[in-house]
Parts: structure tokens; sequence; C-alpha cells
């Protein structure tokens, strides 16, 4: 071989720095070698080129590695005081051995590089775990990495995938490792990203979306896919088709006007019951907790009646003064009572003539009204004070109260006949923690109202939809509307979120979050979910940011961020107060 010296100059970055080559003839006999060789050496070209290996360097260990046969890579030398590592590749051509070519590497350079090479998998992994979709890197041949979201998705365990040749995958057992190889052969195959939809064994469907990596001269050496649970996501389509729906008059159910929310069975089978009531004049009583909505139920029985053109009366028995109650039931005429209008003035009943006379808070009526308006209600007439004249009626009666009736009676308080008389179509409205599932369309139908009223556009949080859901409303709709208005009104942000609810409700919903709720199917999977996200809820509101949270849950910074944003959690949560916690 003739020698030859190559001349560039070497690179100051450390990180750049040119291996030291050495090439040997099949004797022995150096007849070539670079810059850096011969700085390593400490010789000069004239002294190297031509001169016997072993005369250069007195090192046994390096002369073998120059004689021997086999490849050897990585051995560590010193050469002129320097720490290296040394590769040596013998060789051949047709006839026999023709050489060996030496390669010496500075060993700091190396290790910074082994450094950086595993920082950069470090964070290339941290990034493929957080990702909420199931991610997988693959070659032409088998696969590379695959993240916990494969998993969690396909029920796959990543680790019998990694290393995996691609016509090795149990293809015949898990459906989506079929789809892996189909998608990551087409997209080899057609060089440009392509999407499959198929349905696992579980019931769930996946997208699996493969996308190419090409490398310089326009091959492609990698697939990476991306697997997506889209029936999560369907689940969430429809929750928001239902959201959106705030109002059952815009659901295509005319029948029920008033701005009727009713998504729960409870609701449905209330509903189909005042249907049919509200058809024949039978006396209703409305029972339930305040809030509940009895008085919207009493204007849709009136509405969903024959009666709906006619007068819809409606009276809070406890606001009016009870010196002033029987005037106001019955009327009176001129000079009935000392203040009495010269004209007179006609009572309740005629105001409701031919319509319905709504007795909100029957329970706070004396005894002595109880009297005379159950006479009123048997002989469906009536007489105002002063008067002579007997006016006929004909009303509809529906009544409504918070109170226990039946244990007024039992203390004398209420008289047991007028009772009877109210209670010929009981309905009881349940309370809005007994019905969940009209919590979020109420919450949205009040909100589109305020909207509109104040003229603003304001949205619900994810978190903030997950706390309305939660808590348990003593103070029912009336409570949720006025919460709801009160956000509108003094929120900071377009997106309503958890730290505008008012503060008693804010440490109500965080000692509710404290309680695991366990899903009704039992299953593992949701059960472990609801407590992962439930104790990262609580660690993210006493810690106050995702870094303090991740030290008190002994897990990695990554790893709260990636699954509070998959448990659509606030990551701003504010750190609560000592009494909160307490």
């Amino acid at each position: 071989m003739a020698a030859s010296v190559v001349k560039r100059k070497e690179p100051s970055c450390p990180h750049c720095t040119p291996p030291a080559v050495v090439m040997l003839d099949a004797e022995g006999v150096v007849c070539a070698l670079n810059p850096r060789a011969r700085k390593v050496l400490g010789l000069s070209p004239a002294e190297c080129l031509g001169r016997r290996w072993k005369e250069l360097v007195d090192q046994p260990a390096l002369v073998q590695l120059a004689r021997d046969e086999a490849e050897t890579y990585d051995q560590p030398c010193t050469l002129a005081g320097r720490e290296l590592l040394v590769s040596a590749l013998p060789l051949w051509d047709g006839q026999g051995r023709t050489g060996t070519l030496l390669t010496f590497f500075d060993r700091a350079a190396v290790q910074e590089r082994w450094e950086e090479t595993d920082r950069l998998r470090h964070e290339m992994s941290s990034l493929l775990e957080s990702s909420y979709d199931g991610i997988i890197v693959a070659d032409p041949q088998r696969v590379l990495e695959v993240n916990a979201s494969f998993g969690r998705i396909t029920g796959v365990a990543p680790s019998l995938l990694i290393g995996q040749r691609l016509e090795e995958l149990d293809v015949k057992r898990h459906v989506c490792l079929a789809v892996v190889q189909e998608v990551i052969r087409l997209t080899c195959h057609h060089r440009r990203s392509l999407t499959v939809r198929r349905r696992l064994k579980s019931g769930h469907e996946i997208f699996v979306t493969g996308s190419p990596v090409f490398d310089r001269h326009g091959q492609v050496v990698r697939v990476v896919l991306n697997v997506r649970d889209i029936t999560e996501l369907t689940g969430l389509e429809e929750q928001i088709k239902k959201l959106s729906v705030a109002c059952v008059e815009e659901t295509g159910r005319p029948e029920l006007p008033g701005g009727i929310v009713a998504e729960s069975p409870v609701m449905h089978r209330l509903l189909d019951l005042v249907m049919r009531v509200s058809q024949v004049d039978s006396t209703v009583l409305l029972t339930g907790e305040s809030g509940v909505g009895k008085d919207v139920f009493a204007r849709l029985i009136h509405r969903l009646s024959p009666r709906a053109s006619r007068p819809f009366v409606s009276v809070n028995c406890g606001a009016i003064p009870e010196n002033l109650l029987e005037s106001e039931f019955f009327g009176y005429e001129r000079g009935a009572f000392t203040s009495a209008a010269r004209t007179g003035k006609p009572g309740l009943f005629e105001q409701a003539q031919g319509g319905t006379l709504f007795l909100d808070e029957v329970g706070e009526l004396p005894l002595n009204l109880q009297v005379k308006l159950l006479e009123v209600i048997q002989e469906q007439r009536c007489r105002r004070l002063g008067g002579v004249k007997t006016i006929d009626l004909d009303i509809r009666l529906v009544a409504a109260t918070n109170r226990d009736l039946r244990q007024m009676v039992e203390e004398g308080r209420f008289r047991q006949d007028l009772f009877y008389r109210l209670y010929v179509v009981p309905i009881e409205i349940p309370p809005l923690r007994e019905r969940p599932e009209d919590i979020l369309p109420l919450a949205l139908m009040f909100l589109k109202q305020f909207n509109q009223k104040y003229g603003v556009s304001r949205t619900l949080g994810h978190e903030l939809m997950g706390i309305l859901e939660s808590y348990s409303w003593p103070g029912n709709v009336r409570e949720l509307q006025n919460v709801i208005e009160r956000m509108v009104v003094t929120a900071d942000s377009e997106v309503l979120e958890a730290r505008h609810l008012p503060e008693s409700i804010s440490r109500a919903a965080g000692s509710q979050r404290g309680l695991l709720v366990i899903p009704g199917d039992l299953k593992l999977r949701p059960a472990r979910e609801a407590l992962e996200r439930q104790l990262i809820a609580e660690a993210l509101a006493r810690a106050g940011n995702t870094r303090q949270a991740a030290r008190l849950l002994g897990v990695d910074h990554s790893t709260v961020v990636r699954k509070a944003r998959r448990y659509g959690l606030d990551l701003r949560a504010p750190r609560q107060d000592d009494s909160a916690r307490i």
C-alpha cells in the first residue's frame, strides 16, 4: 500500500473530535495515519510511516491487538498520557489478510457522548410516556419503543413488543398487533402517513396512524404509530351533544315547555306522570326540598292542561302577612274595612277563574284560613269580605310544600281534612343530588341564560363540570342557578374554573374529593383510575403546583403532568389554606 497522510484541520469542539486512525499492512508496518494519530503518538510522519507498529508502541496488548484476526472494539489503553479507547478491524481480500485498521477515541469524549446519548434517550422516553395516546416506534423490521398508554388502551404489555420482529407478533391472539403490523408495512410501502380504524375484542375502537421518518437519502428508517381509543372520544362526543342541549325545548320535545331539564330516568318518569295529570282537573300536591323547582312544575302542569290559555295565579302562602291572607284570597267589597279600596278588589280565587291557582308553601297557612280554604275547595265557590254575593268558581288547584304535612297533621298544625283534600295526586320532586344526570344540563341552561342577560360568553371548564356533578347541592336547582349567575358575573376569564366557585362549595367539594367513589360495575381498571385521579387532584390542591405534587406522591414530575392532563385536572390548582386541610 502506498503511504499517505491525510491533511485536515481538526475541529476545536470536543464533541466533534475525530478519531486517531492508523493503518498497518499485513506485516504490521504503518502505511497510513491521520493527523490526529500523529498527535496521539507524538511522532512526525517520517518517524511513523514505514516502521513496524511494535517499534512505535511499547505495549504488548496493542501489538497483539493488531495481530488478532477477530474484530475488537473499545479496549481501554494509554498512549502519551492520554486515556483512549481502541478498536481493531482486520482487513482482508480474496487471497488473505492485507492489514489492520486501528482507531483510537478519546475516552473522556466518548464517555461524554454516551452520557449525552443516555440523556437524550431518557428525554425521548419521557416524551413517549407523557402521551395519553399509545405510541410505537418501529423500523421496517422490528418494534423499537412502546409507551405505557399503548398497554392501557389495548391490554397488551409493552414489554411483549419491544425488540420483536414484525412477522413474530402474535396477530392471531391480539387484533391490535395485526393492525400495528399492517400499518407499519403500509406506511413503509406508500411512504406517507395513513390511518386505519379497527374494533378490538374488548369492543373498543381504535385509530392507528402511521407516520414515516426518512433518512437523508429518502429511505424510510422509522415508523411512528399513534394509537387512539376513539371509544372514549365517542363517549365524550355524546356527552358534549347532551350538554349542548341544555333546554328540553331544544331536544325536539315540544310537549315540555318552560325550560324543564330531564336527562335522568327519575325525571323522565316524573314528567310522564305530570303530562298525564295535566289533562285532568284533579288537585295536585307537589312535595320536595326547597329549591327543587316545584313552581316550575306547577306552571308546566298548567301549560300542558286544557286551561293553558286561562290565568295562572301563583301565591306564596308564607310571604303574605297573616292579617292580609283572607282579603288576598277572597277579595273584598267597598268599605269592607278601613283601608279597603273604594272599588273593592277581587281575590286570588276570582283572579284564577277558569285557570289554575298555585298555592306555594301551603304548609305555612294558619289554621283559621285552612278551614275557609277547605270550604272553597269542597264547594267550588267563595264570597268576598263584606260581600253578600256568592261567586261560583271554576279553577284547578295545585299546591306545593317542602314540609312534611303528615307530621304537621299529627302535631295539630295542619288540618287532616284539608290534607286529604290536597293529597289527591301527590307528586314528589327528587332533590338534585338524586338525579346527577340533570346537573350539567341545568348548569348549561342557566349559563346560556346569564350569558345572554349580561352580554358575555362564559363556558364551563372540564374540572369545574366534575365538581358541579359531585357536589351534593343542598339548595338544589335554586342553589345551582345562583352559583352559575355568581360565577358569570364575577369570573375574570371566559372559561369558568374551580377557583371561581364560592368558597363554601370549593371547600365542601374538596372534602368530598377525599372520598373514593367506586364505579358501579366494580371493574378493577376504572376503580384504579378513579383512585388515581382523586389522589392527584388532592396532591395538586395541597401542593399548589405539579412539582410539589409529584414529591407528595413520590413520582416523577412528568408523570403528574401527564396524568393530570389525562384526567382533565387543573394544573394551576390553588393551594388550600390550613383550615381547609385540617
